[in-house]
């Protein structure tokens, strides 16, 4: 038999009141901190069940109280933005209808001239719409405006800008030269052309040489066609009438007009490459200039076109929108001789696998054709304001015994011509406005589908955000009351356990002898 020594006894004793003592420690903790566990090797399997749904929760409420409000506020900007920018297009609208009349007086064509102007002044201001310092309509460069600001015009920041075109249609516009008073025949002189014509995307341009390259696909092969640069600058408006009038007598001329951003095409010129862009697998057409003089309001090519600037500070090349290739050092670098602009998403990831892209893009609704039509509407009615002040100068003259008639006639040729010409771009602006308006429209819709499915994201992310804060609770928190009963029947079986060991200890081996 097994000899029981007052030691073993010692012990064991003692041992038990330890886990007695363990046990009220481990369930008085519970009561204090309300968990059923304060180490993970308690319980490993509630440890890690906790872990991954504190994980799952944290993310919930990533989504649900930063990245969803977050996008809510972006696309809120952004609808504002548009919705003022729909206002402007109906403004605009209201001044063609009224432009578009034969009805109108010289004091209507002067308020439509004030109007126009003032709407060019404000017509991308809305572009610059921003959110916590970042500009909605900018894709990924958000640090910067989508125009030129007060602060940024005449710093004659070069750019070097790839324009592409899609020449499949090639405009034209209606040319009336002005009449000639040196002429025996001056009303000889006042003619109305049509010229085919590609508008770049800016004017004022910095192109200084005697020519320039534009180049066109033939369906499998690039062409150049060497384009002559003709300035009007210091020019009278004789001397700029016979540089269009080289177009219309020359069906092989091609000339580039700095200051008015025009490439005028011969009529032989404009159907090669029109018949070119017509075969299939051809590419858009494309040239390349430099523009340095910039006007608080003009957008910015870099959110629209590959182009590189000059950096001021550094004296190197910032570039934009180019493929990338290995320089001698094994760095990737710009690759000036690969021009490749693409809309950049910006997405948000609003649940789990779910992402949604909140930012519209530039060139979906501010693109330059709508400045550029906005220019020429106004230089339209400008030249009606002038050709009447011409007329009204001439008929005071010929009213004071001035030999003035065969100008007179002239005038008021030149002067019907120009509001022929304004009346039909008036009603053709109508239409053009109108798909402006269209296209601005649908990025409203856009962004309300958009919010609609945010929405439904969003109540989704909150159900599911309290599931996991009951499983996460249920999980980890204890449950007080059967905390309290377990803790109070340890507090019994330690005390039992410590009387019991005191009756023990008081017994010797002399109790027994």
């Amino acid at each position: 038999m097994m000899r029981i020594t007052n030691a073993m006894m010692t012990s064991n004793t003692k041992n038990n009141i330890n886990i007695n003592k363990l046990n009220e420690d481990r369930l008085n903790t519970q009561i204090s901190t309300g968990q059923v566990i304060s180490r993970p090797s308690e319980d490993p399997v509630v440890a890690i069940r906790a872990l991954r749904l504190n994980t799952n929760l944290s993310q919930l409420t990533q989504y649900y109280k930063k990245n969803i409000p977050d996008s809510e506020a972006w696309l809120k900007v952004t609808e504002t933005a548009l919705k003022q920018t729909n206002q402007l297009f109906t403004n605009i609208r209201e001044n063609l209808t009224a432009g578009a009349s034969d009805q109108h007086t010289a004091t209507d064509r002067q308020k439509i001239l004030e109007d126009l102007k003032n709407l060019r002044n404000e017509l991308y201001s809305a572009g610059n719409a921003d959110y916590a310092e970042r500009t909605v309509f900018t894709d990924y460069r958000t640090q910067k405006s989508l125009t030129f600001l007060e602060t940024d015009k005449d710093t004659g920041w070069n750019y070097m800008i790839h324009e592409t075109f899609d020449v499949k249609e090639i405009g034209s516009i209606n040319y009336i030269s002005t009449y000639d008073s040196s002429d025996a025949y001056p009303e000889g002189t006042v003619e109305q052309n049509e010229i085919k014509r590609i508008r770049l995307s800016y004017d004022n341009i910095n192109e200084t040489g005697t020519s320039i390259d534009f180049k066109y696909y033939d369906g499998a092969t690039e062409q150049t066609q060497s384009v002559a640069i003709m300035s009007t600058a210091g020019k009278t408006q004789e001397q700029i009438d016979a540089i269009y009038k080289t177009v219309v007598t020359d069906p092989d001329a091609a000339v580039l007009i700095p200051e008015t951003g025009e490439l005028l095409l011969g009529k032989t010129i404009a159907k090669t490459i029109q018949d070119g862009a017509n075969k299939p697998d051809s590419k858009p057409a494309y040239l390349e200039y430099n523009k340095n003089r910039w006007k608080t309001g003009d957008l910015r090519p870099e959110h629209y076109f590959a182009c590189y600037q000059d950096n001021q500070i550094t004296g190197e090349k910032d570039y934009y929108n180019y493929d990338t290739k290995t320089d001698s050092t094994g760095k990737l670098v710009p690759d000036p001789t690969k021009p490749n602009f693409q809309n950049k998403n910006m997405e948000v990831e609003i649940s789990f696998n779910q992402k949604i892209t909140i930012n519209t893009h530039a060139n979906e609704v501010y693109t330059h054709d709508i400045g550029r039509s906005i220019d020429e509407l106004i230089k339209a009615t400008q030249d009606v304001v002038d050709a009447d002040d011409r007329v009204t100068a001439l008929s005071k003259r010929l009213a004071a015994g001035e030999d003035v008639q065969k100008e007179l006639d002239a005038a008021n040729k030149e002067s019907a011509f120009r509001k022929d010409k304004m009346q039909k771009m008036f009603a053709s602006a109508l239409d053009t406005f109108g798909l402006y308006a269209d296209r601005n429209n649908l990025a409203i819709s856009n962004i309300g589908s958009i919010q609609s499915r945010l929405s439904i994201t969003k109540e989704r992310v909150a159900d599911q955000l309290q599931s996991f804060k009951e499983l996460a609770d249920a999980n980890i928190n204890a449950e007080l009351t059967e905390s309290s009963i377990d803790f109070s029947s340890a507090k019994l079986a330690l005390e039992a356990a410590q009387l019991a060991a005191g009756k023990i200890a008081q017994q010797t081996l002399l109790n027994y002898l």
